[in-house]
């Protein structure tokens, strides 16, 4: 039951987060305030909702290198977001966000790699979708470039 829960907030929040920085764009606001705007709101609700869903042991005592990935992530993710609100300026929001989506890629492949995840026929489907996610970009942007060449 919860699942769903999660599930719909989590596309929720990915909306609210396409909304948030199509208008931070149509009102020319600063990326760099906008992203920090974004993580700075994320933070204490997570916390928030970690504190609720496991308790105050299980959300402080957290091991060392969850706490090594999930600020190495984080970062990226914070560079990713704020070259994705520069970029946007730039060229197509549908191939900036695409772009943005994928960057959970880093995560899924530690997750495999350092805490030896099942790797279920959905997720091996998800993971090539994604690939051929990157194909398609790579065949639009070789037609552009042909297009703009002519």
């Amino acid at each position: 039951m919860y699942s769903y829960a999660y599930l719909g907030m989590a596309v929720a929040s990915l909306g609210m987060l396409g909304v948030v920085h199509k208008v931070a764009d149509h009102r020319h606001c600063r990326p760099e305030a906008v992203n920090m705007m974004i993580f700075l709101a994320a933070a204490p609700i997570m916390f928030a909702v970690s504190f609720w869903r496991f308790g105050p042991a299980n959300t402080l005592n957290v091991p060392a290198v969850a706490w090594a990935t999930a600020l190495v992530c984080g970062f990226m993710a914070a560079f990713a977001t704020l070259n994705f609100q520069h970029g946007i300026r730039h060229g197509k929001i549908s191939t900036s966000w695409l772009i943005i989506n994928l960057s959970t890629a880093l995560p899924t492949v530690l997750s495999i790699a350092i805490y030896k995840e099942a790797v279920t026929r959905r997720r091996a489907l998800g993971l090539l979708l994604a690939v051929a996610a990157l194909f398609i970009l790579w065949l639009e942007r070789v037609r552009e470039e042909r297009i703009a060449g002519k």
